[in-house]
């Protein structure tokens, strides 16, 4: 009995013994490399294994140039002559290691030749044949549009030239080579591109949004340029007094910013709908966009507060309206937000002056406009401006101001006979006193030639109340 005990505890440790020398072979020194590449590319190769960072890597990429990388990488090695070359790693972890190598081809960088073919077919036809003039046996060729980073096509070399087949869709066509099973770091570009056009065909350009620019209180049009080439400028309709029936009013350059500023109209009026085409080098006009039409704010006092009411925006779907408000000249304030199936809101709110609203909308995607850093999430309506209804009978409706809209003179009439003691201010849409002037007789002219154009209040103070008159100057 006392034999087979010391038995076994010699076989317990020699067991031990085994598992402890194994363990260095715990320590993995795999690693990704590609198996061939071409002279002077940037070689991608980074470490597979299971030792971590703080491991000792010790490389040799026998004759490689290190572009990029350290540790456990990724690196980027280059090669500068041909041959097979073996890259060796050595992994040191906590007093395990291990080494692992593997080969590289490094072979002649492609051939540059040139791309073929391309041109203008008719809209309808079976396209344009796009080549390359000629190719090497164990390279890839690979064909690219408008500078994309997915090929369209790609052909194994042959020896002669290549035909990539036919193409329909308008644009750039480049070719770009590298050497089968290496890495996309190492494509070389073909000289010369391909240009595919189609005549008698432009294809739409769409409109992104219509808004209220703030700085020349007109309509904006917004919208994404295409990137199809050979285009010539993009015009813009407007929907005249019939129904369905645009015109053109204006047009933008291909080349130019993106948004166009509609000068024709005063926003304050009503609503506008639009749409727009985009015209090639040839003369050809795409197909009308389908319309955009703004957002128009009509704001009234009322017994409670202000009355809002504006019309559905037209154009893209969305979920929220938001009401924006200010006092005077004081900051935009956020009232509320409401549902996009209702167009109409009572604000029970009084100030001592005029108080601006407008309406917001707020895409789901921005647009961007070419040419510029930012870009624009929302569209707004025209500012509408009110001041409360006066305490007694004096309505605005008996004070005529005519002619309105006006240019040079305006005639403000007050309901009374005889003598007259009030006073006549006015006021622009952002709370701004334009005039402050005492009145003895009911009939009153104005020179309004130098006011900005824009929405006005003339503010009428007497005995037997106060009221207020929108005034619109062209």
């Amino acid at each position: 009995m006392k034999k087979i005990s010391i038995f076994l505890g010699v076989l317990f440790i020699c067991l031990t013994t085994t598992s402890l020398y194994a363990e260095p072979d715990t320590v993995s020194c795999s690693f990704f490399m590609y198996s061939k590449a071409s002279a002077g590319c940037d070689v991608y190769m980074v470490y597979a294994g299971n030792a971590p960072s703080s491991a000792t890597f010790n490389w040799n990429f026998d004759g490689g140039v290190v572009v990029t990388g350290t540790g456990p990488g990724p690196y980027y090695i280059r090669w500068d002559t041909v041959g097979y070359k073996t890259v060796t790693l050595n992994v040191i972890y906590q007093g395990q290691s291990c080494n692992g190598s593997r080969s590289i081809h490094i072979v002649a960088a492609p051939t540059v030749y040139n791309v073929t073919g391309g041109g203008s077919y008719p809209y309808g036809g079976s396209g344009d044949t796009i080549g390359l003039s000629g190719s090497q046996v164990g390279y890839e060729y690979y064909l690219y549009l408008n500078n994309g980073t997915s090929s369209v096509a790609n052909l194994g070399g042959t020896g002669n030239a290549l035909n990539f087949g036919l193409f329909t869709t308008a644009g750039t066509y480049k070719c770009k080579a590298n050497v089968d099973s290496s890495s996309e770091s190492c494509l070389v570009t073909m000289n010369d591109s391909a240009v595919v056009t189609v005549s008698g065909y432009v294809p739409p350009q769409y409109i992104c949004m219509v808004t209220y620019d703030t700085t020349s209180q007109r309509n904006m049009v917004v919208w994404n340029k295409v990137t199809t080439p050979h285009m010539s400028h993009f015009n813009i309709y407007k929907q005249t007094y019939q129904e369905g029936v645009f015109t053109k009013i204006g047009q933008a350059p291909y080349s130019g910013f993106s948004t166009f500023i509609d000068t024709t109209t005063n926003p304050v009026v009503m609503a506008q709908k639009y749409e727009m085409t985009v015209t090639d080098t040839l003369g050809n006009e795409s197909a009308k966009s389908p319309y955009h039409e703004t957002v128009h704010l009509e704001v009234s006092p009322g017994t409670e507060g202000f009355n809002l009411i504006w019309n559905t925006y037209v154009g893209f779907t969305f979920n929220t309206y938001r009401i924006h408000r200010k006092l005077n000249s004081g900051p935009w304030q956020l009232l509320d937000s409401i549902a996009s199936d209702q167009i109409s809101y009572t604000d029970p709110y009084f100030g001592s002056g005029v108080t601006t609203y407008y309406i917001e909308v707020v895409r789901d995607y921005p647009c961007s406009p070419s040419l510029k850093s930012s870009e624009y999430e929302s569209i707004i309506s025209n500012e509408g401006s009110s001041a409360p209804l006066g305490i007694t009978a004096l309505q605005a409706s008996k004070i005529l101001v005519y002619p309105n809209p006006a240019q040079q003179n305006v005639t403000v009439l007050l309901p009374y006979s005889g003598s007259v003691s009030a006073t006549l201010e006015l006021y622009s849409a952002d709370g701004r006193k334009y005039l402050d002037k005492n009145l003895d007789q009911s009939k009153t002219e104005l020179d309004v030639s130098t006011l900005p154009s824009g929405m006005y209040f003339f503010k009428v103070v007497s005995a037997e109340g106060i009221s207020t008159v929108k005034f619109l100057k062209e």
